[in-house]
């Protein structure tokens, strides 16, 4: 997925939309090129099969299945949305998709429940994914049931009609969920949110805390000798960091894969005492276990 905005240097496209047939080729492959000399290597190279498979599954969503948009506020809210059987497919294909790998036995075994169980306890995993708390007993299988649900809301939100997308001043415009990382874009250094769940970006002033819109006593922090152009925008107002990638020093980063590839980063800001304020449903959970 290209970032760019289109038109002339200096014009601010408040809303881009995923294409989502590119969005999963191209973090498969950005997993694949992050995952060598990578401490986390293993774990990104089998990232990339789990976006290979959602790459893989998207027929499963029907590209003009019907939504009824609510009269205002985000057209697919990820906590009220009726979501459509077509979810469950999805991970019907994910999961077939990966049970030929070999994983480590805690994934192997959510990778076996998902396979047997009920539309209701499928249905209460997304519940919990998307509230961000799932039950301890659904760890191991929370990073699959939001690569499902990743590739619904993706879907979805790829055929909406743009103006039927309100400003937000909280999450994504589109589903309401937090960003996974934001994106800074070229000489005019624009910046866009990227959404955890539907891959939607949207533009945000810069030097401005996405969580509580502050401006004062912003901070970056970066590790040392780091020269990929990767920090965190820290804010004095509410103690919340967001990662923030830079195109200009790394033109292939993909906001997902180059988050789970950046964790020292997290740990560095732990350290210091900020709280995380973005979301990686890839790491909900212990696929990597």
């Amino acid at each position: 997925m290209s970032f760019e905005p289109p038109g002339s240097p200096g014009d601010v496209v408040p809303l881009r939309l995923p294409r989502p047939a590119e969005l999963f080729a191209r973090r498969a492959r950005r997993f694949r090129e992050l995952a060598p000399g990578n401490p986390m290597g293993e774990f990104l190279d089998a990232l990339g099969d789990v976006a290979e498979a959602q790459a893989d599954a998207l027929g499963s969503v029907p590209p003009a299945l019907p939504v009824t948009l609510p009269p205002e506020g985000p057209p697919l809210r990820s906590m009220s949305h009726v979501r459509d059987p077509a979810w469950r497919e999805a991970l019907a294909s994910i999961v077939a998709s990966l049970r030929s790998r070999p994983w480590p036995g805690p994934a192997a075994a959510a990778l076996r429940r998902l396979a047997g169980a009920w539309p209701e306890e499928l249905e209460a995993m997304a519940d919990g994914v998307l509230a961000g708390t799932p039950a301890a007993t659904d760890l191991a299988a929370a990073p699959f049931v939001g690569a499902a649900l990743q590739v619904y809301f993706s879907s979805l939100a790829s055929v909406l009609p743009v103006e039927a997308v309100p400003r937000s001043e909280g999450g994504c415009p589109v589903c309401d969920s937090p960003p996974v990382a934001g994106l800074v874009l070229g000489d005019d250094k624009l910046r866009y949110l990227c959404c955890s769940l539907c891959s939607a970006e949207w533009n945000l002033t810069r030097i401005q805390c996405w969580n509580c819109r502050g401006t004062g006593g912003i901070q970056y922090l970066g590790l040392a000798g780091d020269e990929q152009g990767v920090k965190a925008e820290a804010c004095g107002t509410c103690g919340a960091y967001l990662k923030l990638f830079y195109r200009e020093r790394m033109p292939d980063a993909e906001p997902l894969a180059d988050d789970v590839a950046s964790l020292t980063l997290d740990l560095l800001a732990a350290q210091e005492g900020w709280g995380r304020s973005g979301v990686n449903l890839f790491l909900l959970g212990g696929a990597e276990g």
